[in-house]
């Protein structure tokens, strides 16, 4: 009876062996029957790069690109690594079909180049693009009238003025600047750079002819009493900051700390130097207060990719490539290789 039992226990053993075996050798198919035959439907594999963490890296580009307001450099920088995640899905399906077969095709690969420059470039950075411009032009119903874009536009002229030392030439007798004649000169140029800036950029930027289509009816177009207003303010403000440290006065926007190390400083320096050395801070600070404009357009950049990032996904797989690219890049395949075959026989 116990030979019995174990010849029983090793059979038992020999049948779970083999079923294991089997399960192992169908992970990659579904086995069914229909009637007595027996069905096996192959079952896709995982695509890592389809998924997060992996897929993320895809819209590094667009995460620069909304960040670009603040740091160009990183936004440039950006780039790399979604490069290197295109690439490397590109070769993924190159190699190997989506049963995990050793099958290369350059059709498979020219279908996913197609998926990755529509969805990892070009839909996803036009979605940042317009939630930056959504942000810019709500700017423009705010209190100054005025977008981000027309405001930062003011200031870098102000600024550049005063850099290359237009302002002296409306110094009055106590050595001081005249303002109102400033801000005359300067009103007449800002106009023209404003006009000139926006006219180039529309003409020569395909992403923001194409953002115009749908941004045009929210436009409110800035008023020249409110270009005037606006940069009379900033000239009044930058020319009285300058004024006042070289007066020995602390400004309303500068820190104490700041102020106190500007007195450190220039204690010893020329009146030239010290003058170059005021401006410089006016400079920053103005820098400082449009680049808190410039996060809030970050910001609607980001909201607008972690929005549209899975709709612009599935719109680009299930209807663009599987209807219109595919189809296509199959029947050039399936030219391809009937001239080949052709050629053999």
């Amino acid at each position: 009876m116990k030979g019995i039992k174990l010849i029983n226990n090793f059979a038992n053993i020999n049948s779970i062996s083999r079923s294991n075996e089997y399960r192992f050798k169908n992970l990659q198919n579904k086995t069914s029957f229909k009637g007595e035959e027996e069905v096996v439907t192959p079952i896709k594999r995982k695509d890592i790069y389809a998924e997060m963490p992996i897929r993320a890296l895809g819209y590094t580009n667009e995460l620069g690109e909304a960040i670009r307001p603040i740091s160009p450099m990183l936004a440039n920088l950006s780039w790399l690594p979604a490069i290197g995640y295109i690439g490397a899905d590109i070769a993924d399906k190159y190699r190997q079909d989506e049963f995990s077969n050793q099958d290369r095709s350059k059709g498979r690969a020219s279908k996913q180049f197609i998926t990755q420059l529509l969805a990892s470039v070009f839909l996803p950075t036009l979605a940042v693009k317009a939630g930056q411009s959504l942000v810019n032009l709500g700017a423009a119903y705010g209190k100054t009238g005025l977008s981000i874009n027309s405001r930062e536009q003011i200031s870098d002229t102000i600024i550049n003025s005063m850099k290359s030392g237009e302002h002296k030439n409306y110094l009055d007798e106590t050595g001081k600047v005249n303002k109102d004649a400033y801000k005359e000169a300067l009103s007449e140029k800002i106009d023209e750079i404003l006009k000139h800036k926006n006219t180039h950029k529309n003409n020569r930027n395909p992403v923001r002819i194409v953002l115009n289509l749908f941004k045009k009816p929210l436009i409110k177009n800035p008023t020249s009493e409110n270009i005037k207003k606006y940069a009379n303010s900033v000239t009044d403000r930058l020319v009285d900051e300058r004024q006042q440290l070289l007066d020995g006065v602390l400004p309303d926007g500068i820190s104490q700390k700041t102020f106190n190390k500007f007195q450190k400083i220039t204690k010893d320096m020329s009146a030239e130097e010290k003058q170059s050395h005021a401006f410089d801070i006016v400079r920053k600070m103005e820098k400082g207060r449009m680049f808190n404009n410039r996060i809030l357009k970050s910001i609607g950049g980001l909201v607008a990719l972690s929005v549209m990032a899975k709709p612009i996904d599935r719109f680009v797989e299930n209807f663009i490539v599987h209807k219109f690219v595919g189809p296509q890049i199959d029947n050039i395949s399936a030219l391809y290789y009937k001239q080949q075959e052709a050629r053999k026989g």
